[in-house]
């Protein structure tokens, strides 16, 4: 029997682990949309996603993941790929801003968290944010819908399967709510959060 570890949704975890998924969800999502829509696809802007207000990108299921299981996923940016310049390229580059900004908040509260006395509020909500973002660059590319790791995938397909991944893209979030209720999500990502968790407390002391 594997040992799943579940976060005690005490007040205290509660108000630090949805902080953290603000921290992490917000630059994410917003630099992603920028880029998209830099690249030549409006469909972020017009749905809203380029703004720094966190809860147009907070997915509620991936939310709560995160706070008891250490990972999750936010609400993925629309992507029309047929609107970018060069639809393969430019669909590459943006699923892998999403890994890429999360590594790098993941370092910035790494380090954040290493200059700041430990069991403060503080330092508990920035060792959690760095948690919570090295967990989700590397969930997210898992090649499943809705995560970047199925766009990338999808850029590197022959035309016609890319067009069927990408149109199925939808029924991604269910399919993601199947996994999780199946528990097949955590089980798989159980030794990675161990991993990660013996990782960042080592980075932080």
């Amino acid at each position: 029997m594997v040992n799943m570890r579940i976060i005690v949704p005490t007040l205290s975890n509660i108000l630090t682990g949805f902080l953290a998924v603000l921290i992490v969800a917000t630059p994410r999502e917003y630099i992603k949309g920028f880029v998209a829509y830099k690249l030549g696809d409006t469909t972020p802007k017009q749905a809203g996603r380029l703004s720094l207000n966190p809860f147009v990108h907070l997915d509620p299921l991936g939310t709560i993941s995160f706070i008891l299981f250490e990972f999750g996923w936010t609400r993925s940016v629309p992507i029309r790929y047929w609107k970018l310049k060069n639809k393969k390229k430019d669909l590459l580059k943006i699923s892998l801003i999403g890994p890429a900004v999360s590594f790098i908040l993941f370092f910035l509260c790494g380090l954040i968290a290493s200059h700041l006395p430990e069991e403060d509020f503080w330092w508990f909500l920035m060792v959690k944010a760095a948690k919570y973002n090295l967990t989700y660059a590397l969930f997210s590319l898992f090649p499943i819908p809705p995560l970047d790791g199925s766009r990338i995938l999808a850029s590197l397909l022959p035309d016609r399967y890319m067009e069927w991944l990408v149109k199925y893209e939808v029924y991604g979030v269910l399919f993601m709510i199947a996994l999780l209720v199946l528990w097949i999500i955590p089980l798989v990502m159980n030794p990675f959060v161990r991993f990660i968790d013996g990782f960042v407390w080592m980075i932080v002391r």
